[in-house]
């Protein structure tokens, strides 16, 4: 990346080619296997969900990866679970947290989810600062599930969360885990604008939040650039209320989004929504700003209807999306 200058896209044309796309997509011969969300979550006692509206059949997150902090993935293609619901039987379920931590960080552990790992396009993560453990169950699965057996295809996609209610010398060394990462495999990293800054402030060491609030657009991109320039990733994604920008080795991006409320932007199962359309993108083999579309098409489809819809209302999505682009308040992006 060797320039400061920000590519401000059109979301027109990228969504008019969207639409097309899901009109004729075909179904996958992946699995999407994804946690439990808190509200609208199918009965995760049936395996088996179903084809979803991007042709991807959706299945249950066996509950070993749910503890070790997986959000989601994406396996290449069907795959015999049993084995990781046995270890799921087996998790502690009392005493402290070292027992729970012990053994889903075991060699019997990590043996088990060598072949299964082998077998997957992406694995995105929960939120750093809000899993006690996250950087020893990471690093265990990494050194011990992933690494041995090689793979170097994998899509990785990291949160931190709220990097200020953990001290400084934890956030430095879960960084140099995430950045390992990237061995084996793609690693993104995505942020709201909120946690970016905390972060610049973590790698910059400022301890005081109300110095860095109100920053100006060029303020926030410095400090944007400045974090994708500090960690060895393959790519920094930071999105507002109103945009989201993609940060590349090779480039720099921004999309305009389409708006939405601020509870639809908070919610609990937000990311999960974001992070099925990018990674489905991923799987399809869009490129990358396609894969960003398409987990914010899916976001935002979802939250406002407040429930999963079908291919048609992701299509309907993108109209509104279009429509919003006329209105007065952004067309200035595309002068």
């Amino acid at each position: 990346m060797e320039t400061l200058n920000l590519e401000i896209l059109n979301p027109g044309p990228i969504l008019n080619d969207m639409r097309g796309q899901l009109q004729s997509l075909g179904a996958l011969p992946h699995y999407y296997l994804r946690r439990p969300t808190p509200s609208g979550s199918p009965d995760f006692s049936i395996w088996d969900f179903g084809v979803n509206p991007l042709g991807v059949r959706e299945s249950a997150l066996p509950e070993v990866l749910q503890v070790m902090g997986v959000r989601s993935l994406t396996l290449n293609t069907a795959q015999d679970l049993s084995p990781l619901h046995r270890l799921s039987a087996g998790i502690p379920h009392t005493g402290n947290d070292q027992d729970k931590l012990g053994y889903l960080t075991s060699d019997a552990v990590t043996r088990i989810l060598q072949p299964f790992l082998m077998n997957c396009r992406t694995i995105a993560f929960h939120d750093w600062a809000g899993l006690s453990g996250a950087s020893e169950l990471w690093s265990s699965l990494l050194l011990g599930a992933i690494k041995p057996v090689g793979t170097q295809d994998i899509e990785f996609i990291f949160y931190f969360g709220d990097l200020l209610t953990r001290r400084s010398f934890q956030v430095e060394e879960a960084i140099d885990i995430i950045t390992e990462f990237s061995e084996y495999g793609q690693v993104t990293i995505a942020l709201d604008e909120e946690e970016a800054i905390k972060l610049w402030m973590v790698l910059n060491g400022v301890h005081e939040y109300d110095s860095v609030v109100n920053q100006t657009f060029p303020d926030l991109k410095r400090k944007f650039i400045s974090i994708f320039r500090t960690i060895n990733i393959d790519r920094l994604l930071v999105y507002s209320a109103t945009q989201a920008m993609l940060f590349t080795r090779h480039t720099q991006l921004l999309l305009a989004r389409k708006r939405v409320a601020s509870s639809f932007e908070i919610a609990p199962e937000a990311r999960e929504h974001f992070i099925e359309g990018f990674c489905i993108g991923l799987v399809r083999q869009m490129d990358i700003v396609r894969c960003l579309a398409l987990g914010l098409i899916v976001f935002g489809s979802r939250t406002e209807k407040r429930s999963n819809v079908a291919r048609q209302g992701l299509v309907d999505y993108i109209d509104q999306w279009v429509d919003d682009l006329q209105q007065q308040e952004i067309m200035y992006l595309y002068q």
